[in-house]
């Protein structure tokens, strides 16, 4: 049995900066690259860097079956989220909304695994997964409202969402645990290989090469090596459960970057949905008291 403790806030804080600070940078990225190729070119530096840093480490490559099922699990998390956020917020939709929706990852894992994996879902998960629905659909109806349309856009981060939430799944049902530094090569690498296909048929260019770069830059190393190595740190000092909850605070705080980086002011829609959005990861994660206190080694998680 391994007893967890609190995360501290010196950890904590870093986390949700990190995962934050990535939905108003990567929509300055779009504003300076086409969507896919912004995703695809993160996702390549990404499978390089971690690549590196694996073998330096020794660490275990995933071999044979695993490891074209970690590739698929890399496509689904990596690929659909990152294309799917990218690509909504190239068309419209603001970083906070963004931000929302894939904060339901951890209330969706959990409802998918009850209905595919056969789950326990608590009464408690039961309850986040309802406040999640509504707070999604208070958020994307508000934003339906201000523009008048349903931005195609809005499609694209569920996408982003499921894609999400389908591939941890996968990753748990077809590999097990897996070294997050070659692992995460492995499924960066996948992801950018289908992504990249797509970033071969859109139209667009690069319109400002420093400011693409410089977002690049902060996306791959402080997102995914950053945050990678925090938020291990934050799974092995208050296990899983704990650190899934963090969740809750990316999407307030991804408004709160949204608005002086990109003007983007928070419709009241917004506002509601993200506090209803807070207390549905909150009860989405909450472990379940009659469970033994052990935590599950979780996948490897880039923001």
């Amino acid at each position: 049995m391994k007893r967890t403790h609190s995360i501290p806030l010196s950890l904590a804080a870093p986390i949700v900066f990190i995962w934050a600070s990535g939905f108003p940078t990567g929509k300055l990225g779009v504003a300076a690259a086409p969507p896919f190729l912004l995703t695809s070119v993160r996702l390549v530096a990404a499978a390089a860097l971690l690549a590196v840093i694996a073998v330096v480490s020794r660490s275990t490559w995933p071999r044979g079956r695993r490891l074209g099922h970690t590739a698929v699990a890399g496509v689904l998390t990596y690929g659909a989220q990152f294309g799917g956020c990218y690509g909504a917020m190239s068309i419209g939709v603001p970083a906070s909304v963004t931000a929302l929706v894939i904060a339901m990852n951890p209330v969706l894992t959990a409802a998918l695994a009850a209905v595919l994996l056969r789950e326990r879902l608590s009464r408690t998960r039961i309850a986040g997964l309802v406040l999640g629905v509504i707070a999604v659909t208070l958020t994307l109806g508000g934003q339906v409202l201000a523009e008048g349309t349903l931005n195609p856009g809005l499609l694209l981060v569920l996408v982003g969402l499921l894609g999400f939430s389908a591939g941890g799944l996968y990753q748990q049902r077809f590999c097990g645990p897996i070294d997050p530094r070659a692992g995460g090569a492995v499924q960066s690498a996948a992801a950018a290989a289908a992504v990249g296909v797509i970033a071969l048929f859109e139209h667009g260019q690069v319109s400002d090469w420093p400011q693409a770069a410089a977002v690049l830059a902060w996306l791959v190393l402080v997102g995914s090596v950053l945050g990678i190595t925090c938020y291990l740190r934050a799974v092995a000092v208050g296990g899983a459960s704990r650190a899934s909850s963090l969740f809750s605070a990316v999407p307030p705080v991804a408004a709160l970057l949204a608005w002086p980086l990109l003007g983007e002011t928070p419709t009241i829609a917004a506002v509601l949905g993200i506090a209803l959005g807070a207390a549905s990861c909150m009860l989405g994660t909450r472990p379940d008291r009659r469970a033994p206190d052990v935590e599950a080694r979780p996948r490897e998680l880039t923001a």
